[in-house]
């Protein structure tokens, strides 16, 4: 019995929370859910640790050694000998390096924008799937109610010998239609509501606040083609091609000689038969070292390895460009063409409307022609639908645009 109220309360809270939100806020609910984006903040993370890495000097060398043997000096026998050695890259390699794992850093921020961009289309387009299915109901449902409105009708001129039993018959078979969509639909939303919800990383029966109209805008040259050149795709493939670029600099610097300090500190025993001059006095030997890459074969393979990833890169950006072009063109042409849709099928609407009331004010002076009036009935009813999937359209458009030019 607990249990059952536990439930149901459950449902309520959900249903509560559910109403209570909106597209802006299913936005921040998939942004904070989204595992992928969590992912490519890590990835970020260990790009900029990367930059410390890679701008740290070679190890720094020390070795410690013994003579087993005494090597015999004026000033005494050698016991003990310390070293320490550093090897310095050629000047400007270390900071290449840097700016090569920065830019590298900033294409996986591009990275991140774009997936978020990318998740944001994906919940804007569900979310306006669950609107057209929503709207779908609540339209069927209205024209339900016109059907008993029209089924009563050709009873009452039924018994008055008005119309016949066939005019009822295709009233109750349009209504059992318009019944059995109503009832796909039912399911239909089920399903693209916990869609949503797994969208969003969350309960998947969380009730979902769809949308009940779709505002159309006036866009006046609000998605500007010229944006796209600031979409994360394309800055991604820039920061690539300069990380490419630095990586190339590092590289030629490679090839050039590597210096290398140094000190030894030898420990000297003191002697016992004679004292000379500096008698047991420890050697102290700085060292300058340079290594000379004579083999720099590997050296020039690497930067030409380099240069053609780098024309790799500029090919796949101007590719990925005409690629968003073409996308830009076909939804600004798909949101024009839906917008005109939808003023058509609002007038359509208004015609049948229109004809339907004629229809019935023609009751009161002679018989009514039920066929005519279902006929007029499932015109209206074909423009309400295409209305919805217009308005659809058009919204899914808008959020494509979006995608392409603004930064979300």
């Amino acid at each position: 019995m607990y249990t059952k109220y536990l439930y149901l309360a459950c449902c309520f809270f959900i249903a509560i929370h559910g109403k209570s939100q909106n597209l802006q806020d299913y936005l921040s609910i998939a942004e904070k859910n989204n595992l992928e984006l969590q992912a490519n903040q890590y990835q970020y993370e260990s790009a900029l640790e990367k930059i410390n890495e890679v701008g740290s000097l070679p190890n720094t060398s020390i070795g410690v050694g013994y003579f087993v043997q005494e090597a015999e000096t004026r000033v005494g026998a050698q016991k003990a000998k310390l070293s320490i050695s550093q090897k310095i890259p050629w000047f400007g390699t270390l900071t290449a390096k840097e700016e090569s794992a920065s830019f590298k850093a900033e294409a996986q921020l591009n990275t991140i924008d774009f997936t978020k961009r990318k998740l944001f289309l994906d919940v804007k387009t569900r979310y306006f799937d669950l609107f057209e299915i929503k709207a779908t109901k609540n339209i069927l449902n209205e024209n339900l109610e016109i059907l008993k409105t029209f089924e009563k009708l050709a009873l009452n001129e039924l018994e008055n010998n008005r119309s016949s039993m066939v005019d009822v018959l295709k009233i109750r078979i349009e209504k059992n239609e318009i019944e059995n969509n109503l009832n796909t639909i039912i399911e239909n939303y089920k399903a693209k509501q916990i869609a949503f919800n797994l969208l969003l990383n969350r309960d998947e029966h969380i009730v979902v606040n769809a949308l009940d109209s779709i505002f159309i805008q006036e866009e006046n040259d609000l998605f500007q083609k010229e944006l796209i050149s600031t979409n994360p795709k394309l800055l991604q493939l820039d920061n690539l091609k300069s990380s490419l670029e630095k990586s190339e600099l590092a590289a030629k610097n490679e090839g050039y000689p590597q210096i290398g300090v140094g000190l030894d500190y030898v420990f000297v025993e003191n002697r016992i038969i004679d004292t000379p001059i500096d008698n047991g006095k420890d050697i102290v030997m700085p060292m300058l070292t340079v290594s000379v890459p004579l083999f720099s074969k590997k050296y020039n393979s690497k930067q030409k390895q380099l240069k053609l990833e780098q024309k790799s890169i500029e090919s796949t950006k101007v590719n990925v460009l005409n690629q968003l072009y073409t996308s830009f063109e076909n939804s600004i042409s798909k949101l024009s063409s839906a917008k005109v849709s939808i003023l058509t099928y609002v007038e359509n609407i208004d015609e049948a409307e229109r004809i339907n009331k004629v229809l019935l004010a023609e009751y009161q002076t002679s018989k009514i022609d039920f066929e005519q009036l279902l006929e007029i009935q499932q015109l209206k009813l074909k423009f309400q639908l295409n209305k919805i999937a217009a308005e659809k359209q058009y919204a899914i458009q808008r959020a494509t645009l979006e995608f392409l030019t603004s930064n979300n």
